[in-house]
């Protein structure tokens, strides 16, 4: 199903929002893997008529990621979106990271003072610049977020924050839905390019174990860059001085290629498929994949320079495994992202709260769903939309703003939020919080009518 008819039944958001911004929340949550819309608009949305070129900020604390968007929304189709709208981020980096505090609209100064105090602590790895809209991707859009990103690099000086400027327009964002049903984003046919070792079967999975070489993996990472990991939770973190583990993997596949495969884990793809090769012997091709487990293996040889460095001796672990039903390809995604963060989120699924939580839910009519990144719609709520709620009534509302994870990782945390508490409790807080968002939406809306009177 198109992603925009999807869009069109939020009927409550477009008339809060307007069909433009309303689209720029939803695309935006897709790609931040965040249930509430109405919670999002409130906290990111800065359109107006002195937003300095900024529509969308998004401070994330816990991947340490600063988001900035640009927003447009077609109401007849055309070839493509307006390019100046892309160089408008331009002005908004100027305003954003150097420009008196003081002239900054009260609007956005609070949230501009943040990032620039988040940055200044070193306490953000990357800057992600969006051209969101509903039309195709073009060349000349392209090359506009080319120069904002070049842009902001001098601007910011840092050589260990990486920033990027992304054109998602509506095949991307058809992409970020369709992705979060199949988990598969590269759906190409991708050339295996080793013999398998030996295969295991399960119920409704089969797997393949083999050794494939660095530059494959290079290849395609090169190729599909992010999209690569789009069922793993984390994806490519970077390389910088602060991502020392993906520094160091980097340098082992420049300097200790021949031992790179003792010294590193593996990585586990996810396919559709994988198919015997008609025109090669024991050879095979992958119906789409994704690597849900090896993300920082992938990205940091498909970071090397191999104008620079070799890495043809480089090979690595591969498990490669198949399957076509959606709760098992959940569970496959589930269990292969390890990360530590993850971990400490996913441990509480067994929860004899949660699952208390979810009977109550159930009998209030009510669904209550503790899937990480599940975006719930009509009267389903999610854990991600009540914890920091939960926290900040709870009188820690610093600790709420600082990130869901950590919610998670600090046991103490977790316990203020939810032991011992009732779904009515929860549903409360929850009702709450949501009267604030939506109150603070019309106080936007009502800054923005003044502004635009002035």
């Amino acid at each position: 199903m198109a992603y925009i008819d999807i869009l069109r039944k939020s009927t409550a958001l477009i008339a809060k929002l307007g069909e433009e911004k309303a689209h720029t929340v939803w695309a935006m949550a897709r790609y931040l893997e965040e249930p509430d819309l109405e919670a999002l608009a409130a906290t990111a949305l800065t359109d107006g008529p002195d937003d300095k070129k900024i529509d969308f900020i998004y401070l994330d604390h816990d991947d340490k990621r600063l988001v900035l968007t640009q927003g447009y929304f077609a109401s007849k189709p055309r070839d493509s979106a307006p390019a100046n709208k892309a160089s408008d981020l331009n002005t908004a980096a100027a305003w954003f990271f150097s420009g008196d505090l003081k002239l900054v609209p009260e609007t956005i100064r609070e949230i501009v003072s943040e990032c620039r105090e988040a940055l200044a602590a070193e306490e953000i790895d990357s800057i992600e610049l969006f051209y969101v809209h509903n039309l195709p991707e073009s060349v000349n859009v392209a090359r506009e977020l080319q120069t904002a990103e070049d842009h902001i690099k001098k601007v910011v000086g840092s050589a260990s924050i990486s920033i990027r400027a992304t054109e998602l327009g509506a095949a991307k964002i058809q992409h970020l839905y369709d992705a979060q049903d199949s988990h598969i984003e590269v759906k190409d046919t991708i050339e295996f390019p080793s013999e398998v070792a030996f295969d295991e079967t399960g119920p409704k999975w089969k797997a393949y174990v083999a050794s494939v070489p660095g530059n494959w993996l290079h290849t395609v990472y090169t190729k599909y860059g992010d999209g690569l990991f789009s069922a793993n939770y984390r994806g490519f973190l970077g390389g910088g001085r602060r991502r020392r583990v993906n520094a160091g993997i980097r340098e082992s596949a420049e300097n200790r290629p021949a031992d790179f495969w003792a010294f590193n884990n593996g990585i586990t793809i996810l396919t559709m498929a994988m198919n015997k090769s008609k025109e090669k012997a024991k050879s095979y091709t992958l119906s789409g994949m994704s690597v849900i487990n090896g993300a920082q293996t992938t990205g940091s040889i498909g970071s090397v320079d191999l104008i620079k460095k070799s890495i043809r001796d480089v090979r690595v672990l591969c498990r490669v495994i198949e399957s076509s039903d959606p709760d098992t390809i959940a569970e496959i995604v589930r269990f292969n992202n390890t990360q530590n963060a993850i971990t400490s989120w996913d441990q509480y699924s067994n929860d004899p709260d949660q699952k208390r939580l979810v009977q109550e839910f159930k009998e209030l009519g009510f669904g209550y769903n503790i899937k990480r990144g599940f975006i719930g719609t009509g009267d389903e709520i999610t854990i991600d939309e009540v914890m920091q709620p939960l926290l900040a009534f709870h009188g820690r509302p610093q600790d709420a703003i600082r990130g869901k994870n950590q919610i998670f990782d600090r046991k103490p945390l977790y316990q203020n939020a939810f032991d011992g508490k009732k779904a009515r409790h929860v549903l409360f807080v929850y009702s709450l919080a949501k009267a604030i968002d939506d109150r603070r939406l019309v106080l936007k809306a009502d800054d923005v009518g003044n502004l635009s009177h002035k």
